[in-house]
């Protein structure tokens, strides 16, 4: 039922969800779920705690990286990099729940970042400012970095179906977390912290795994290649007011 309910609720957000659509998706009769939950407040309630708990054992490693000050800091915000990946992978409605949640502001709202999201941002951004004193991520604002990164993975975790039109690898799960992965690395890190040989990979890996194979170009037949057609496409609407 909670599964359920999660569904329910980063689909249709708190306001417009309801115990018959969550009872539906869940295959039990709506009496059932009062009973055991109360209310669909309460239902709520157990949807982000149990959220909470499923990304407890991640905010715990990213707190670990803190600490472990031995191991270079570009080595430990790359593994923290791959965690919030890994958590997000792992249950992909949790995106599109903090998105759904986001336009109703409110008591539920503060909830889900005083559970969810701050543990997280408490756990990641000091890594992050650790990483930028090394100049190890390149100078920004580190709180518009946090968001971005959590926008990124999360929003491209979330509509996956959507990316898939353009890529069906999107749909491959393995595939999809070393590609995000890669993006991370690759766009909020500075590549001046790697030696020559670092650059030169990840320059090559760049453009191997992350330039798409575009399909070829459609034969275009009857088309006019002069410089005149390229600078006027539309030229069947010149003349018009």
């Amino acid at each position: 039922m909670l599964k359920a309910a999660q569904s329910v609720f980063a689909t249709h957000g708190f306001k417009s969800a309801t115990v018959r659509r969550i009872a539906a998706d869940a295959g039990v009769d709506p009496a059932l779920v009062i009973h055991r939950f109360g209310s669909k407040e309460a239902l709520w309630k157990a949807v982000i705690e149990r959220q909470a708990l499923y990304l407890a054992p991640f905010v715990t490693e990213l707190k670990n990286l803190q600490t472990r000050t031995e191991v270079p800091i570009r080595t430990r915000i790359e593994a923290a990099f791959r965690q919030v990946v890994a958590a997000t992978l792992g249950d992909p409605e949790c995106g599109m729940l903090i998105s759904r949640i986001s336009s109703e502001r409110g008591e539920k709202l503060d909830m889900l970042v005083e559970t969810l999201l701050r543990p997280s941002h408490n756990a990641l951004y000091p890594l992050l400012v650790e990483a930028a004193q090394a100049d190890v991520i390149k100078a920004q604002r580190l709180e518009v970095l946090y968001f971005m990164i959590l926008n990124a993975v999360t929003m491209s975790v979330s509509y996956r179906h959507v990316l898939g039109y353009f890529d069906d690898g999107f749909q491959d799960m393995d595939r999809l977390r070393n590609d995000m992965t890669q993006f991370l690395l690759v766009n909020f890190l500075d590549n001046a912290s790697l030696g020559a040989s670092g650059k030169s990979t990840r320059l090559k890996n760049k453009i191997a795994n992350l330039i798409p194979q575009l399909p070829a170009p459609m034969p275009c037949s009857g088309i006019k290649k002069s410089s005149t057609h390229l600078r006027e496409p539309y030229a069947g609407a010149r003349g018009r007011t």
